[in-house]
């Protein structure tokens, strides 16, 4: 989106509030917008991306069977954006680059709120899906996929001769932060699959997810840069490692042409401990 208004990421974040609350008021109060201006980054929105996403009346809001569909796909982007955040901001990741930069001072936040980077001294952002922000620098850092994981312990008790679906039937952690973790769409040998995960546990926060599956509750739909280390470690194991989900661009974006010392080195620390593919 361009022409001053919202980030595609914060346009997508205040259609997920005005879907859920049904309310374009209460969705702008909570990204600090007025209603107006809520309304009009919705419309930016819509028309950024050619549908129309909401249908408004004097009393309602509906969602068009195109917004279901963006709906959803936002849900999707806004798990992972929280998932990159917390990855970044791991402290074992964060302890290595204070260790070796002792003098430097780093603040890492997540935001739904409308921000100027220049104004807030914003060295650096990481974003999740396409470059669409014409003011800002950027650079492509790679793509990530969702994986099936679960400890090795519970990948041992799965039947791996089984169908995909029966495999995981009754054994999967859910996240029930957004409407999206309670259908896994994924791609394998034998097309595209969607499926209602089911099991016991579900938990709204992605990093209780993981933990849950670190510790064999069963298997989990994550981002693969939040799983690597646990990969790399051997708590966690590939669940039928030929089926992911699609997979996400990720980029680093700056607002000065030359991105400043201290925020590149932090960005050639976390690159790649991020782990992404190179896509």
């Amino acid at each position: 989106m361009k022409g001053g208004g919202m980030d595609r990421l914060s346009a997508l974040r205040l259609f997920v509030r005005a879907v859920e609350s049904g309310s374009f008021s209460r969705a702008g109060r909570d990204a600090g917008l007025s209603q107006s201006a809520a309304s009009r980054s919705i419309a930016a929105l819509e028309a950024d991306l050619g549908a129309r996403l909401l249908m408004r009346t004097t009393r309602r809001l509906s969602v068009t069977e195109a917004g279901q569909r963006v709906y959803e796909q936002a849900q999707r982007l806004l798990e992972e954006d929280a998932a990159l955040v917390e990855a970044a901001a791991g402290a074992d990741r964060v302890d290595a680059f204070l260790k070796a930069w002792p003098r430097l001072r780093l603040d890492i936040a997540a935001t739904d709120a409308r921000i100027d980077a220049v104004a807030e001294g914003v060295d650096l952002i990481l974003r999740l899906g396409p470059l669409t922000d014409s003011s800002l620098t950027g650079r492509r850092l790679g793509t990530y996929e969702r994986w099936l994981v679960a400890s090795p312990a519970v990948v041992q008790a799965l039947d791996g001769e089984a169908p995909l679906e029966d495999r995981l039937n009754g054994r999967c952690v859910v996240f029930s932060g957004s409407t999206l973790g309670q259908k896994w769409r994924l791609t394998g040998p034998a097309g595209v699959v969607e499926m209602e995960p089911s099991g016991t546990l579900s938990a709204a926060a992605g990093a209780v997810v993981l933990s849950l599956a670190v510790q064999g509750a069963g298997v989990a739909l994550m981002p693969s840069f939040a799983v690597a280390r646990d990969i790399a470690d051997g708590r966690l194991v590939r669940v039928a490692p030929d089926w992911s989900g699609p997979p996400t661009p990720v980029a680093a974006l700056w607002t000065h042409r030359d991105l400043p010392r201290k925020a590149r080195l932090f960005l050639d620390h976390l690159t790649p401990r991020l782990r992404l593919d190179e896509r």
